[in-house]
């Protein structure tokens, strides 16, 4: 009595597993979109009632022919302002920038309280040094 029987246990497991995994990401958003949280209607709804959005980031530039505060040129009064309004700025400094013009940018930033990402470390560690 010989009797053949074959065992399908692992392709059983796999593709019970494979169908439980398709599921999982369908339902959380990652597939089709066909459940969990929505795409711009969920957003929407939350950023309605809210406050209006920090302004952002301040782009300064400072090189021989002076600052530059988002690409048009500005005195150390105004940037400052502005700089302060936004909280953060990315201040490039040039080769060419007079050193006396970049330090006290850098002491007044500071002094405001504005956090600064400064694409020329050295500009930045010449102030701390003095």
């Amino acid at each position: 009595m010989s009797t053949t029987r074959k065992d399908n246990t692992g392709r059983t497991v796999a593709v019970v597993g494979g169908g439980a995994l398709l599921l999982l990401l369908l339902l959380r958003g990652k597939g089709w979109g066909l459940g969990g949280q929505g795409g711009s209607n969920h957003q929407g709804a939350s950023s309605e009632g809210s406050s209006p959005a920090p302004p952002a980031r301040c782009a300064v530039r400072v090189d021989a022919a002076g600052i530059q505060l988002d690409g048009a040129p500005a005195d150390l009064d105004a940037t400052v302002a502005r700089c302060r309004a936004a909280g953060v700025a990315d201040v490039l400094v040039t080769g060419a920038a007079i050193q006396g013009v970049v330090n006290q940018l850098l002491t007044a930033l500071r002094a405001a309280g504005v956090v600064l990402h400064v694409a020329n470390p050295s500009a930045a560690r010449a102030t701390e040094v003095r």
